[in-house]
């Protein structure tokens, strides 16, 4: 039985090895196997997404956390960082159920829109988003602000050519 709930502090260290685990998915994808082993959040700056308040956990009775979801609040809306099920929980909708419950944080908030970056093509990022609600923001529709995330994201190394932003309005 999967429930999810807000992070606390005390969760913080596990869920850098959570997000290790979820990104091993990677390496069937060519191009992009390296994500496999690159490096994560540290429990630091969980921590300071947890403070921030917009922080979630999947957790299962036995196994505890299975997943995680965080994300800032930003004058667009919620804006999504991280998204990461474990690997051997991957494919039975925590995800999707993570998504849920931040939609409702995210109204609860004042929000009105939930926003993310995330690789255009592979089947768990840009289409999997899709299907949730979320659409593809056009070149000449990304937001300042999304255009700065992207840029980041190239400099810590990520192929930009490869990402896209994406929007669902609540």
């Amino acid at each position: 039985m999967i429930s999810i709930r807000a992070a606390s502090d005390q969760d913080a260290d596990d869920l850098p090895d959570i997000e290790r685990s979820s990104g091993t998915i990677f390496r069937g994808w060519p191009g992009l196997e390296w994500i496999a082993d690159d490096t994560v959040q540290s429990a630091d700056e969980h921590r300071a997404l947890i403070a921030q308040g917009v922080a979630l956990l999947a957790e299962d009775q036995r196994a505890g956390t299975v997943g995680f979801l965080n994300g800032e609040l930003t004058p667009e809306g919620l804006h999504i960082w991280q998204i990461a099920v474990h690997g051997d929980w991957q494919g039975q909708g925590i995800g999707r159920r993570l998504i849920a419950a931040v939609c409702q944080l995210a109204v609860e908030k004042g929000a009105t829109a939930l926003t993310l970056t995330t690789f255009r093509d592979v089947p768990w990022n840009e289409p999997y988003y899709q299907r949730l609600g979320f659409r593809t923001l056009a070149n000449d529709a990304i937001t300042p602000r999304l255009l700065k995330v992207i840029e980041n994201e190239g400099k810590a190394g990520i192929p930009v050519e490869l990402r896209c932003a994406m929007v669902m309005q609540l």
